[in-house]
Parts: C-alpha cells; structure tokens; sequence
C-alpha cells in the first residue's frame, strides 16, 4: 500500500511539471516544430521534447530503477521490472493548431502483471485529470467517471459513433478493408480526437455509445489509458481481441462487452 501511495504521488508530480511545461507553450506562435521521419502526419514539438525531459528528470530522481519508455527520446532500461510509459503530448497536430483536444500519457507497468498498474491522462489547459488504478474505478479530477452505457445489452453498431483520430491512420490494404466494414455499419463516423476519444469513451461522454478503431499506434499512445478504460467497465484489446501488449499496433475499444463482439464480427466479415 506505502508502494502504491508513493507511485500515485509520483504521476501526479509528473502530470504537474509537464503540464507547467506545455502551458508555456501552448498557443505561442513560431515554436520550434518538425515532422519525423518517414511519418507525415506526426509532428514533434519543441513543448514535446521539454515536457517529456522534464518527467524523466523527476523519475530519475525519485525512482532510479525503473526504466522508461518515452516517445520522443531514448529508453531506459528497468532494473526491476517496473516502467513509466510516457506521451508528453499525445495529440500534438491539436496542440500547433492552439486546440486543447491533447493530453499527457502517463503509465506504469510492471513486468510481473499482465496489465499496467496506473494510467494517467492530464489536460493542462483545461486542468482535466483522468486516473486509473488497475482493479478499481477510474477519476477525474478525483471524481469516479461514470460509463452509463457500460451495461447495454441492447445496443445496435448502426446507433453508435466510430471514432478513429484520422483516416489516414489505416495504412494497409487489410486496415482499410476492416475499417470501411465498420464505417459502412455505423451511421455516425467521427475523425479526430486522439486521447480524447478513449477518456470520453471512459466517461461516458459520448451522447451515444462509442466504437474507437484505431492502427499504426505505439505503445505510449495507448499504454496509460488501460486502467481508466477497463476501470470505467469499457472493453479495450486488439483487433482479434486480444489483450493489448507492448507489440500491439491496432486498437479496439468500446463502450461495453455487447458493442466489443459485435465489431469483431463485423471486422471479421461474420455479422
């Protein structure tokens, strides 16, 4: 339990400081930017690169031997098994355009567990602060989030909202052909979003149910965001269904179980 309050204490610390960072940057003009390679629609920002350095700073400090797994810079080894995942800002083509539909991923993992411990995703702007611990019901801003749908059973995929942060997130030919199935299936189709999606997912937000499909991730952009997710009683897994895992790239998560099976089943031409 001492370990659990301190580890808390810690993704708080670092939701802080990086959001003091971004907010020192947000909606300035002529900031240092830059695509990265060979992915057209990432962008990287000066605010990026601070707020992730300043976390890892904090981490070095007051937990040395946990290792990092970062976005932007390089990682470090864990001499004990535990990881911080990080996304300093995981929404950033938001971020340049002066729009507060960003957040900071932060998540930890450790290696003896089958899911992370702690997922935090931090708005600065809006001071929005969304919390899972592994096992119970996620906050925000020290409130429990409520999932209204998370008990439908007589939900319909035509009455839904498909989110996907970007179309041009499906790269192959496969991914395409998955994800014209569900949008030919779901009367509401939503792009943009990025984290958003998956906290509002989380909170119940959405005026309907939700279906979030998404490719060409990493693990950072979805690593933190577990525990509120599964805490809210949302379903997140892969495109097979299958847990998520540091290798997996394509994600699935919807407002309840019902919604979950039924966009297998589409995906896998069976509905």
């Amino acid at each position: 339990m001492t370990d659990l309050v301190e580890q808390l204490h810690i993704i708080n610390e670092l939701a802080d400081v990086s959001g003091e960072v971004i907010n020192q940057y947000f909606r300035e003009s002529n900031i240092e930017t830059e695509t990265k390679k060979f992915e057209r629609s990432s962008i990287v920002t000066i605010a990026d690169r601070a707020a992730e350095e300043a976390m890892v700073k904090i981490l070095r400090q007051k937990a040395s031997n946990d290792g990092v797994i970062r976005e932007e810079g390089k990682n470090i080894p864990s001499q004990n098994g535990r990881y911080w995942v990080l996304d300093p800002i995981d929404g950033t083509s938001s971020f340049v355009k002066g729009l507060p539909v960003f957040g900071t991923l932060i998540g930890l993992v450790d290696e003896d567990y089958d899911a992370p411990l702690l997922g935090c995703m931090n708005q600065p702007v809006l001071q929005e602060r969304w919390l899972g611990i592994h096992g119970k019901l996620p906050t925000l801003n020290g409130k429990v989030v409520n999932n209204t749908y998370s008990q439908q059973t007589d939900v319909h995929l035509e009455n839904v909202c498909l989110a996907s942060t970007t179309p041009m997130m499906f790269v192959t030919e496969r991914q395409q052909e998955i994800a014209t199935r569900l949008q030919n299936t779901c009367k509401r189709i939503a792009f943009g979003g990025d984290c958003y999606n998956y906290v509002s997912l989380a909170s119940g937000w959405s005026s309907m149910p939700m279906v979030i499909l998404e490719s060409d991730l990493k693990y950072y952009d979805f690593c933190a965001l577990i525990p509120i997710i599964e805490g809210a009683g949302c379903v997140l897994t892969d495109w097979s269904g299958n847990p998520l895992n540091r290798q997996s790239t394509e994600v699935l998560a919807t407002s309840n179980k019902t919604l979950h099976e039924k966009a297998l089943k589409v995906m896998n031409c069976q509905y």
